[in-house]
């Protein structure tokens, strides 16, 4: 199978079978609420929304996910404790703390389709540490701009450049001020009140 069939299979498997479980319960995340998983020791399935995944020690932006998804995996048993959860949009869920996730795990043999979950959000943080991992401010903004072309134009056309770069990286805004105008100059991307318009060569 491909690996986006794998993740979008697990998911849905492991988010019924959490959804049908007696001991999970249902919530809604406000926008911009921390969702506390890893202090309360739970996982979730989240049904509609996104999050963000942010580090503790400075609060950069890791990486974003988008319902359905399954949440949490990595930090069961209390393990991590590294990045904390934060609602992109209002959230649904259903809750199961990590006890109760692990006795349904063994009993419905979901650990192959957790191992897919879990494979998809490493790969997610890996490219992550691939786009800022650059030895210039220059190669760190091009990263992101070609994150930023290859999303969708609805939402490419809702993304902030600016806060997109910067809640991403420990980069100062002038740096990636004067990197984006240099860019524009050379002709290599349209830009307009903060928006990527179109790209030539990057």
């Amino acid at each position: 199978m491909k690996s986006r069939t794998d993740i979008t299979q697990s998911v849905k498997i492991i988010g019924d079978e959490i959804e049908k479980c007696d001991q999970s319960y249902f919530a809604i995340r406000k926008m911009e609420q921390r969702i506390e998983l890893v202090q309360a020791n739970q996982v979730a399935f989240l049904k509609t929304g996104a999050i963000t995944v942010h580090r503790v020690d400075d609060g950069l932006l890791t990486i974003t996910v988008k319902a359905p998804a399954v949440i949490g995996l990595g930090n069961m048993k209390g393990e991590g404790g590294a990045h904390y959860i934060q609602c992109k949009t209002e959230c649904s869920m259903w809750v199961l703390d990590s006890e109760s996730a692990f006795e349904l795990f063994n009993e419905k043999a979901l650990w192959p389709h957790a191992f897919f979950v879990i494979r998809k959000y490493l790969h997610l943080f890996l490219s992550k540490s691939e786009m800022v991992n650059k030895p210039s401010v220059k190669e760190i903004v091009v990263e992101h701009l070609k994150k930023i072309w290859a999303l969708s134009e609805p939402e490419r056309n809702a993304t902030s450049v600016y806060e997109f770069i910067l809640s991403r990286n420990n980069v100062s805004r002038s740096a990636v001020q004067k990197t984006i105008m240099d860019l524009v100059a050379q002709g290599c991307i349209r830009f307009h009140r903060g928006k990527l318009l179109s790209v030539t060569d990057l």
